[in-house]
Protein backbone atom coordinates (compact mmCIF):
# COMPACT_ATOMS: atom_id res chain seq x y z
CA UNK A 1 0.00 0.00 0.00
CA UNK A 2 2.89 2.38 0.75
CA UNK A 3 4.36 1.68 -2.67
CA UNK A 4 1.09 2.48 -4.35
CA UNK A 5 0.87 5.73 -2.45
CA UNK A 6 4.38 6.69 -3.52
CA UNK A 7 3.55 5.99 -7.15
CA UNK A 8 0.42 8.08 -6.86
CA UNK A 9 2.34 10.97 -5.32
CA UNK A 10 5.04 10.80 -7.98
CA UNK A 11 2.37 10.81 -10.70
CA UNK A 12 0.70 13.84 -9.18
CA UNK A 13 3.98 15.73 -8.99
CA UNK A 14 4.77 14.90 -12.62
CA UNK A 15 1.29 16.00 -13.71
CA UNK A 16 1.54 19.24 -11.75
CA UNK A 17 5.06 20.03 -13.00
CA UNK A 18 5.08 20.89 -16.72
CA UNK A 19 7.66 19.30 -18.89
CA UNK A 20 10.64 21.48 -19.77
CA UNK A 21 10.03 21.07 -23.47
CA UNK A 22 6.37 21.95 -23.12
CA UNK A 23 7.23 25.13 -21.28
CA UNK A 24 9.64 26.12 -24.06
CA UNK A 25 7.01 25.40 -26.69
CA UNK A 26 4.47 27.55 -24.88
CA UNK A 27 6.97 30.37 -24.50
CA UNK A 28 7.92 30.18 -28.15
CA UNK A 29 4.28 30.20 -29.16
CA UNK A 30 3.61 33.30 -27.08
CA UNK A 31 6.64 35.07 -28.48
CA UNK A 32 5.58 34.16 -31.99
CA UNK A 33 2.09 35.48 -31.33
CA UNK A 34 3.47 38.72 -29.91
CA UNK A 35 5.86 39.06 -32.86
CA UNK A 36 3.01 38.50 -35.32
CA UNK A 37 0.91 41.15 -33.60
CA UNK A 38 3.88 43.51 -33.63
CA UNK A 39 4.44 43.02 -37.37
CA UNK A 40 0.73 43.51 -38.06
CA UNK A 41 0.64 46.69 -36.00
CA UNK A 42 3.76 48.01 -37.72
CA UNK A 43 2.25 47.26 -41.12
CA UNK A 44 -0.97 49.05 -40.16
CA UNK A 45 1.05 52.07 -39.06
CA UNK A 46 2.97 52.07 -42.34
CA UNK A 47 -0.28 51.81 -44.29
CA UNK A 48 -1.70 54.74 -42.36
CA UNK A 49 1.42 56.84 -42.89
CA UNK A 50 1.77 56.20 -46.61
CA UNK A 51 -1.38 55.08 -48.43
CA UNK A 52 -0.97 53.15 -51.67
CA UNK A 53 -0.77 55.21 -54.87
CA UNK A 54 -4.36 54.50 -55.92
CA UNK A 55 -5.60 55.95 -52.60
CA UNK A 56 -3.57 59.15 -52.80
CA UNK A 57 -5.27 62.37 -53.83
CA UNK A 58 -4.54 62.95 -57.50
CA UNK A 59 -3.61 66.47 -58.64
CA UNK A 60 -6.25 68.43 -60.51
CA UNK A 61 -6.00 67.82 -64.25
CA UNK A 62 -5.60 70.78 -66.61
CA UNK A 63 -8.42 70.70 -69.22
CA UNK A 64 -6.32 72.71 -71.67
CA UNK A 65 -3.43 70.26 -71.37
CA UNK A 66 -5.73 67.25 -71.76
CA UNK A 67 -7.34 68.79 -74.86
CA UNK A 68 -3.89 69.47 -76.33
CA UNK A 69 -2.69 65.91 -75.74
CA UNK A 70 -5.95 64.48 -77.06
CA UNK A 71 -5.56 66.57 -80.19
CA UNK A 72 -2.26 64.86 -81.02
CA UNK A 73 -3.41 61.39 -79.97
CA UNK A 74 -1.50 61.29 -76.67
CA UNK A 75 -4.34 61.65 -74.16
CA UNK A 76 -3.10 58.51 -72.38
CA UNK A 77 -0.10 60.51 -71.13
CA UNK A 78 -2.27 63.05 -69.30
CA UNK A 79 -2.02 61.24 -65.92
CA UNK A 80 1.78 61.35 -66.16
CA UNK A 81 1.71 65.14 -66.49
CA UNK A 82 -0.87 65.39 -63.70
CA UNK A 83 1.39 63.41 -61.38
CA UNK A 84 4.23 65.82 -62.16
CA UNK A 85 1.90 68.82 -61.58
CA UNK A 86 2.56 70.10 -65.09
CA UNK A 87 -0.11 72.25 -66.74
CA UNK A 88 -0.41 73.62 -70.27
CA UNK A 89 1.57 76.77 -69.45
CA UNK A 90 4.47 74.75 -68.02
CA UNK A 91 4.42 72.29 -70.92
CA UNK A 92 5.30 75.10 -73.35
CA UNK A 93 8.63 75.55 -71.51
CA UNK A 94 9.74 71.91 -71.64
CA UNK A 95 12.23 70.40 -74.08
CA UNK A 96 12.41 66.89 -75.48
CA UNK A 97 15.06 66.07 -72.88
CA UNK A 98 12.82 67.34 -70.08
CA UNK A 99 10.00 65.11 -71.23
CA UNK A 100 12.24 62.08 -71.54
CA UNK A 101 13.32 62.49 -67.90
CA UNK A 102 9.62 62.11 -67.07
CA UNK A 103 9.75 58.71 -68.79
CA UNK A 104 7.86 60.01 -71.83
CA UNK A 105 8.81 57.89 -74.87
CA UNK A 106 11.22 59.78 -77.19
CA UNK A 107 8.83 59.71 -80.15
CA UNK A 108 5.99 61.07 -78.02
CA UNK A 109 8.27 63.71 -76.50
CA UNK A 110 9.29 64.93 -79.95
CA UNK A 111 5.66 64.96 -81.12
CA UNK A 112 4.63 67.03 -78.09
CA UNK A 113 7.39 69.62 -78.56
CA UNK A 114 6.68 69.90 -82.29
CA UNK A 115 2.95 70.35 -81.62
CA UNK A 116 3.66 73.01 -78.98
CA UNK A 117 5.87 74.90 -81.44
CA UNK A 118 3.29 74.64 -84.22
CA UNK A 119 0.53 75.79 -81.90
CA UNK A 120 2.57 78.81 -80.87
CA UNK A 121 3.18 79.72 -84.52
CA UNK A 122 -0.52 79.39 -85.34
CA UNK A 123 -1.41 81.62 -82.39
CA UNK A 124 1.00 84.27 -83.63
CA UNK A 125 -0.57 84.14 -87.11
CA UNK A 126 -4.08 84.29 -85.70
CA UNK A 127 -3.20 87.22 -83.46
CA UNK A 128 -1.65 89.04 -86.43
CA UNK A 129 -4.74 88.43 -88.54
CA UNK A 130 -6.99 89.63 -85.74
CA UNK A 131 -4.87 92.73 -85.27
CA UNK A 132 -4.98 93.49 -89.01
CA UNK A 133 -8.72 92.90 -89.09
CA UNK A 134 -9.20 95.23 -86.15
CA UNK A 135 -7.12 97.94 -87.84
CA UNK A 136 -9.09 97.45 -91.07
CA UNK A 137 -12.42 97.58 -89.24
CA UNK A 138 -11.40 100.70 -87.34
CA UNK A 139 -10.36 102.45 -90.58
CA UNK A 140 -13.64 101.59 -92.29
CA UNK A 141 -15.66 102.66 -89.25
CA UNK A 142 -13.82 106.00 -89.12
CA UNK A 143 -14.50 106.61 -92.82
CA UNK A 144 -18.14 105.70 -92.30
CA UNK A 145 -18.43 108.13 -89.38
CA UNK A 146 -16.97 110.91 -91.57
CA UNK A 147 -19.41 109.94 -94.34
CA UNK A 148 -22.36 110.14 -91.94
CA UNK A 149 -21.20 113.52 -90.68
CA UNK A 150 -21.20 114.81 -94.25
CA UNK A 151 -24.68 113.38 -94.88
CA UNK A 152 -25.88 115.26 -91.82
CA UNK A 153 -24.44 118.50 -93.24
CA UNK A 154 -26.10 117.87 -96.62
CA UNK A 155 -29.41 116.82 -95.13
CA UNK A 156 -31.13 120.10 -96.06
CA UNK A 157 -29.96 119.68 -99.67
CA UNK A 158 -30.66 115.98 -100.04
CA UNK A 159 -34.17 116.10 -98.65
CA UNK A 160 -36.16 113.22 -100.06
CA UNK A 161 -34.26 113.07 -103.36
CA UNK A 162 -32.14 110.04 -102.38
CA UNK A 163 -32.69 107.02 -104.69
CA UNK A 164 -33.40 103.80 -102.78
CA UNK A 165 -30.69 101.98 -104.73
CA UNK A 166 -28.09 104.14 -102.96
CA UNK A 167 -29.38 103.37 -99.48
CA UNK A 168 -28.26 100.42 -97.34
CA UNK A 169 -31.23 98.21 -96.35
CA UNK A 170 -29.71 97.73 -92.90
CA UNK A 171 -28.66 101.26 -91.89
CA UNK A 172 -31.18 103.08 -94.13
CA UNK A 173 -28.39 105.55 -95.00
CA UNK A 174 -26.59 106.42 -98.21
CA UNK A 175 -23.77 103.89 -98.52
CA UNK A 176 -20.07 104.71 -98.32
CA UNK A 177 -18.61 101.31 -99.32
CA UNK A 178 -21.39 99.35 -101.09
CA UNK A 179 -20.84 95.59 -101.52
CA UNK A 180 -22.78 92.69 -102.99
CA UNK A 181 -23.72 89.83 -100.67
CA UNK A 182 -24.59 86.25 -101.69
CA UNK A 183 -28.28 87.21 -102.00
CA UNK A 184 -27.49 89.69 -104.81
CA UNK A 185 -28.43 92.75 -102.76
CA UNK A 186 -26.13 95.66 -101.99
CA UNK A 187 -25.25 96.69 -98.42
CA UNK A 188 -22.92 99.02 -96.60
CA UNK A 189 -19.80 96.91 -95.97
CA UNK A 190 -19.58 97.63 -92.23
CA UNK A 191 -23.28 96.85 -91.73
CA UNK A 192 -23.31 93.51 -93.57
CA UNK A 193 -20.00 92.47 -91.96
CA UNK A 194 -21.44 93.13 -88.51
CA UNK A 195 -24.54 91.17 -89.54
CA UNK A 196 -22.45 88.15 -90.49
CA UNK A 197 -20.08 88.43 -87.52
CA UNK A 198 -23.05 88.31 -85.17
CA UNK A 199 -23.65 84.74 -86.35
CA UNK A 200 -26.49 85.41 -88.76
CA UNK A 201 -26.45 83.23 -91.89
CA UNK A 202 -29.58 84.56 -93.59
CA UNK A 203 -30.21 87.44 -95.99
CA UNK A 204 -31.28 90.72 -94.33
CA UNK A 205 -33.60 91.30 -97.29
CA UNK A 206 -35.17 87.89 -97.99
CA UNK A 207 -34.53 85.90 -94.80
CA UNK A 208 -33.19 82.99 -96.86
CA UNK A 209 -29.95 81.22 -95.98
CA UNK A 210 -26.91 82.77 -97.68
CA UNK A 211 -24.87 80.35 -99.78
CA UNK A 212 -21.63 81.99 -98.65
CA UNK A 213 -20.34 84.99 -96.72
CA UNK A 214 -18.14 86.47 -99.44
CA UNK A 215 -18.66 90.19 -100.12
CA UNK A 216 -17.92 91.80 -103.49
CA UNK A 217 -17.48 95.57 -104.00
CA UNK A 218 -20.30 97.16 -106.01
CA UNK A 219 -18.27 99.63 -108.06
CA UNK A 220 -21.26 100.88 -110.04
CA UNK A 221 -23.19 101.79 -106.88
CA UNK A 222 -20.10 103.48 -105.42
CA UNK A 223 -19.62 105.54 -108.56
CA UNK A 224 -23.29 106.52 -108.62
CA UNK A 225 -23.21 107.52 -104.95
CA UNK A 226 -20.07 109.61 -105.55
CA UNK A 227 -21.71 111.49 -108.41
CA UNK A 228 -24.87 112.02 -106.40
CA UNK A 229 -22.99 113.47 -103.43
CA UNK A 230 -20.85 115.69 -105.66
CA UNK A 231 -24.07 117.20 -107.01
CA UNK A 232 -25.40 117.67 -103.49
CA UNK A 233 -22.18 119.43 -102.44
CA UNK A 234 -22.48 121.85 -105.37
CA UNK A 235 -26.06 122.61 -104.39
CA UNK A 236 -24.96 123.13 -100.81
CA UNK A 237 -22.39 125.75 -101.86
CA UNK A 238 -24.88 127.68 -103.96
Amino acid sequence: RGGAASETMRGGVEAATPRRGATSDTTRGGAATETTHGVAESKEEEDEEEPPPHHRAAPVDDPELFAFLAGIGLAALAPRFADELIDAATLRLLTVEDLETMRIPPAAARAIVDAVTATGSRKLVVHELLDNAEVHQTKIQRELDEHRAELARLKHVLGRRVPETLVCPISCEIMKAPVFAADGHTYERVCIEQWLLSGKTTSPMTGEVLEHSKLTPNHFARSTIGAFLDEARELGRA
